[in-house]
């Protein structure tokens, strides 16, 4: 497991542990006869930097003098307010949570987690899920490859033409759709798409030896009397 994918793990975990202490250091500190607006701001730095903030806090803790005794009135006053600080910070977590895991960068960073685990049918899910918030011909490309190594060619050919029309600027776009068309048995759209190939800058500049050589033998081969 990397770096990364831990701290998606924990971070959940780390963010609710984070907002109980801050309430406890909210609920602490109006014990120890800190008023209102002092008590708060330790426990949003507390929220902010607990690692920082709570030790700070033990310390001043201790050289303060000892709990006042309060009426019950004021003690429910003082544990309302506590109570609507962390339903509060909760309902933030919470939505902040939701909002990440529907961000496009959340989608495609698990969609390399899938890759990288050998979980292609996951990476699909994820491209997917990341074009259903923001369509770009980027993501379509990689969807695209994925389909292609699925075995998915109809999909996947689908996926490269609109990524060629969105504007993935790819110069091997017009080799894999042809790779496809061949592999769905449409010669004649495979020619002219290997043709393309040749005469685009990847093939007139030699920056894709491998696949203008596959481009011409193919071409060759259909030319040819």
């Amino acid at each position: 497991m990397s770096a990364g994918e831990f701290f998606d793990l924990v971070r959940p975990a780390f963010l609710l542990l984070a907002a109980f202490i801050s309430t406890w250091v909210l609920v602490d500190a109006q014990r120890i006869g800190l008023r209102i607006y002092y008590s708060l701001a330790w426990a949003l730095a507390t929220l902010a930097l607990p690692l920082i903030f709570l030790p700070l806090y033990l310390v001043v803790k201790l050289h303060r003098t000892k709990p006042t005794h309060h009426s019950t009135k004021m003690i429910v006053a003082k544990l309302l307010a506590p109570a609507i600080y962390l339903t509060v910070i909760l309902a933030i977590i919470a939505i902040s949570e939701y909002r990440d895991s529907k961000n496009v960068d959340t989608h495609l960073a698990r969609a390399t987690q899938a890759k990288l685990a050998g979980d292609r049918r996951g990476a699909i899910l994820e491209y997917k899920a990341a074009l259903a918030v923001e369509d770009n011909p980027h993501t379509r490309k990689l969807l695209g490859l994925e389909l292609n190594e699925e075995g998915d060619w109809t999909a996947a050919l689908s996926e490269f033409r609109l990524a060629e029309r969105g504007g993935e600027p790819d110069g091997l776009l017009p080799f894999h759709i042809a790779r496809l068309l061949d592999a769905l048995n449409l010669r004649e759209q495979a020619l002219m798409e290997y043709k393309r190939f040749l005469y685009s800058e990847s093939c007139l500049n030699a920056q894709a030896y491998y696949q203008c050589d596959i481009a011409r033998r193919r071409s060759a081969r259909v030319d040819s009397p």
